[in-house]
């Protein structure tokens, strides 16, 4: 029964890595269809992105007025309708209107994900129950990726964005079965916004904020988003060629995911942190030599590279720092204080999405992935130096 609780209580993450994984392959369609520039595609792209942050805002209020549980079913509901919009659309704003509900899902998810499963688990598992969290993003990317690369043959996008159907409607049917990990009393669910300024906690709300900040300004998103895009412009020139690499981007990051679920609370959350975004850099450097390089160099060395950031940020970056968030503030303030973290996440993520394709333009891919290790070298510093060990801490 444990591990079905589990199990119910990460369906929302799987709709948040699908919701991102099936629009890189959904928007090479989306843009041939309606015949959309670099810049519109950037914003069809971005929609989602519009919708997390108001998602991820809201979202510690709403955990503490209705309860986790009830936030969770109505994240699936929104993740629900926003995929019926999605699979009938025959214009634009229907797509920009669907994308943007998905997207305060996501935000929402984001959130009150971690939150639930970091109050429902014991102090010596709460890394590995937040890494079944994690992996189910990963998983979500990696099923986004491989249902692209099978329909991509019949252009059949909005059939792409379907399957989400089905994680929504069990995600809001099994919650019916499971205990709310903190119903909050309306008087309890008032929180100053002044106790955050309070020392302790301050530190605790800069941490929490730049650590959210460093997992997205190194550019995973940019990657995650546009991986078809890049291997087009590595060489792999069909839309079905380059759907196709992006699948072994989601074995890895799955796989590595796994991995990480065993070491959290055996390694702690800083020496992994400290591996991962050391990875990150060095494969972003190789990222920059593959596109300074000649075609045939580029299109492997760019590839291999690729996936040794993916497999480095699955190890840190990626699970830790919605689990560090939870763990830094006590039990009145942690709704709040994660959805901190989630607006500054989500915030930064549209930045990097949205400024991408721009960037690639103006810069160069080269230059674009240069711009990424520096903040990556920055995020390595900062945790070296301010992030607090976590691992195995009572929450309160």
């Amino acid at each position: 029964m444990d591990r079905l609780k589990y199990l119910i209580s990460t369906l929302g993450g799987f709709q948040f890595g699908y919701a991102i994984g099936v629009m890189a392959g959904a928007i090479l369609f989306i843009a041939t269809q309606f015949a959309l520039t670099p810049e519109q595609q950037g914003w069809v792209v971005s929609a989602f992105l519009i919708g997390t942050f108001p998602g991820a805002t809201l979202a510690g209020a709403l955990a503490n007025y209705l309860g986790r549980k009830r936030a969770q079913q109505l994240v699936a509901l929104l993740f629900f309708i926003g995929t019926l919009l999605l699979i009938t659309a025959s214009s634009i704003p229907m797509i920009f209107s669907g994308r943007i509900l998905q997207g305060l899902a996501a935000g929402a998810i984001s959130v009150i994900g971690p939150l639930y499963i970091a109050e429902i688990s014991p102090p010596e598992r709460r890394g590995t129950y937040i890494g079944w969290y994690q992996l189910a993003v990963t998983s979500g990317i990696f099923i986004a990726y491989g249902v692209n690369f099978l329909l991509a043959s019949s252009s059949a996008w909005q059939w792409m964005f379907g399957l989400s159907l089905i994680p929504a409607t069990l995600h809001f049917i099994g919650f019916f079965f499971l205990p709310d990990s903190r119903p909050v009393q309306t008087e309890q669910a008032k929180v100053s916004w002044k106790a955050f300024l309070e020392p302790g906690i301050r530190t605790a709300l800069i941490i929490t904020i730049l650590i959210n900040v460093f997992q997205q300004i190194t550019g995973v998103n940019a990657i995650l988003y546009f991986a078809p895009s890049i291997f087009q412009a590595c060489g792999f020139t069909s839309p079905g060629a380059a759907l196709l690499p992006p699948i072994f981007i989601g074995i890895v990051n799955f796989g590595m995911t796994i991995f990480v679920m065993f070491y959290l609370d055996r390694w702690g959350r800083k020496p992994l942190l400290l591996l991962g975004t050391g990875g990150m850099i060095l494969s972003l450097i190789g990222m920059v030599i593959a596109f300074l390089s000649n075609e045939a160099t580029m299109k492997w060395l760019a590839t291999s590279s690729m996936m040794i950031y993916i497999a480095s940020f699955a190890i840190g970056l990626g699970p830790i720092p919605q689990l560090v968030g939870p763990e830094l503030f006590p039990r009145k303030l942690r709704g709040q204080g994660a959805s901190f973290g989630g607006m500054s996440n989500w915030i930064f993520n549209f930045a990097v999405v949205f400024s991408f394709m721009d960037f690639t333009t103006r810069f160069s891919h080269a230059g674009t992935f240069a711009i990424y290790a520096f903040f990556g070298l920055l995020a390595f510093y900062f945790i070296w130096k301010f992030l607090p060990e976590t691992n195995g801490k009572k929450l309160d």
